[in-house]
């Protein structure tokens, strides 16, 4: 089977996949985006279930304020546990390993559909749709629709230009062929001016407070040309570690940690330092070697979630961001 829109190639794994996703897609749905989910796992969600409207969401650790955003848009319940069991079809989003959205139930099927990097950890069975050359899952569920020839409506439309527009950073990381399916969402009814409106909604007063707290503990160093900050909050890590970048660092480290010993991070680099060759994900990997857990991202954006004192662990990465700038040209 052919499928010319994958350019770039879809390995014969992933058009066998395909195959079985398109039966998968009768069965009961049960659409699983990751920890703390974004615009991106959540607009992915939305979008398969403006298709198939019985299909269940879940997020088992929370969702970030722009995902709340996002999700308002059509007020679907969603779950905040996934059952243990489910009689049907599992479809992880925007997740490389099972860390990130888990627990996962014992389903018929698992169905995995991811673009960053690394795809790690998920047992074997599990069908996977991986293309790391799209900019987003957003995208990949738009091509994958295109390929079952299902009607895209101005919501599906919309939520999936949301999450194509924040996981390139406002476009800023897009290539030609994001451009060209944005574009195509446009011609299906989204508007730019109303996800830019949506997303710049009144941020709540806590996530306002978290965003000052980052940035009165911050502590930066430079290293050569470039300024590398770290800071620690209880919450909202990722859009404080976007604070950090407009504050002027060109890598930003962001640290969150419980009683539990559970921890979180979040990372962020500016383009300059990005289109040197810098890249947070090979970071993070690096602290996940060292210290276990999981990490994921892209280049100018990636996360890690281990066990461990928050402190430390933001000391290691640190430290691995400068060997990393010292290997830059």
């Amino acid at each position: 089977m052919e499928i010319k829109i994958w350019e770039g190639g879809l390995q014969a794994q992933e058009v066998a996949a395909i195959e079985k996703i398109k039966k998968a897609f009768k069965d009961d749905l049960l659409l699983l985006v990751h920890h703390h989910a974004d615009v991106d796992s959540v607009a992915s969600a939305i979008a398969l279930k403006t298709i198939f409207h019985d299909a269940t969401i879940c997020a088992s650790d929370g969702i970030s304020v722009s995902g709340q955003n996002i999700a308002k848009i059509t007020a679907d319940d969603i779950l905040p546990k996934p059952p243990t069991e489910w009689d049907g079809t599992v479809i992880a989003l925007d997740s490389p390993n099972p860390e990130h959205c888990g627990p996962v139930p014992k389903a018929k099927q698992v169905v995995v559909i991811d673009h960053h990097g690394k795809i790690t950890g998920w047992p074997k069975g599990t069908e996977i749709i991986h293309q790391p050359q799209k900019t987003s899952t957003a995208e990949i569920i738009f091509l994958l629709m295109k390929e079952m020839k299902l009607e895209i409506s101005k919501t599906c439309a919309t939520v999936l230009l949301s999450a194509i527009y924040t996981d390139t950073g406002q476009f800023r990381h897009a290539n030609n062929e994001t451009f060209n399916v944005a574009s195509e969402l446009c011609n299906a009814g989204a508007n730019p001016q109303e996800i830019i409106n949506i997303l710049d909604r009144e941020r709540p007063l806590a996530q306002k407070t978290m965003f000052l707290k980052a940035a009165q503990r911050m502590k930066w160093l430079q290293e050569g040309k470039w300024i590398i900050a770290t800071s620690q909050v209880g919450s909202f890590e990722s859009g404080s570690a976007r604070l950090l970048i407009v504050l002027g660092a060109d890598v930003a480290i962001v640290a969150s940690g419980n009683k539990k010993g559970e921890m979180r991070l979040s990372t962020r680099a500016s383009n300059r330092i990005v289109s040197k060759g810098f890249n947070l994900t090979t970071v993070l990997e690096s602290v996940e070697d060292v210290n276990g857990g999981s990490a994921g991202g892209h280049p100018g954006a990636a996360g890690y979630n281990g066990k461990g004192d928050a402190e430390a662990i933001t000391e290691i990465t640190k430290q691995k961001c400068i060997s990393s700038i010292r290997e830059l040209p």
